[in-house]
């Protein structure tokens, strides 16, 4: 390629990652174009956006928007994947779309918040709970002590209804 698309190519992929704080990077090289469309139609339904680099571009480009130490993750072919609400989201992606693929999706590993992660560190993330379950949990934790005294006092007023119900009867139905 001439030196004048090179620097384009590398200009346009620092202007996407430029305000960035995390990304994904992967291999696809061993699907096929099915499942790499369907891979991309997944990304694009959740605000991500793929992009295949070459890996002497992806470093400059790297180098140039601070994601210093991502270039060694580059082995082989590699699609940089950004966007969305960041790497965890994208980890977990990635990590369903690996196992749908039968492993041939690669994880050659990632950048979040500043730190280099590799393969291990974006599958841990994909572990994490996201941030829907997360405020659920927190949500759950507010309201569930909340919702058992309002139970348990509910359960008391009925049974002194019950009680008192009984006494009226005991005393001949005279209030």
């Amino acid at each position: 390629m001439s030196k004048s698309l090179n620097a384009a190519l590398i200009a346009e992929l620092s202007n996407e990652l430029e305000d960035v704080d995390s990304c994904v990077v992967v291999g696809t090289s061993a699907m096929n174009v099915a499942e790499v469309s369907e891979f991309r139609t997944k990304l694009r339904g959740q605000a991500f956006r793929m992009r295949v680099v070459k890996n002497s571009l992806a470093k400059l480009a790297f180098e140039r928007v601070g994601m210093a130490g991502l270039e060694a993750v580059l082995d082989g072919p590699s699609a940089v994947i950004h966007g969305g609400e960041g790497c965890l989201a994208i980890s977990k992606i990635v990590a369903e779309a690996k196992r749908t693929a039968k492993d041939k999706l690669q994880i050659h590993g990632g950048f979040n918040e500043g730190d280099v992660v590799d393969a291990q560190g974006i599958d841990a993330l994909s572990k994490v709970p996201g941030r829907k379950e997360l405020l659920a949990m927190c949500m759950g934790g507010f309201f569930g002590p909340v919702s058992n005294m309002a139970q348990n006092l509910d359960n008391l007023f009925t049974e002194m209804h019950g009680l008192l119900e009984a006494l009226v009867e005991s005393n001949g139905g005279a209030e």
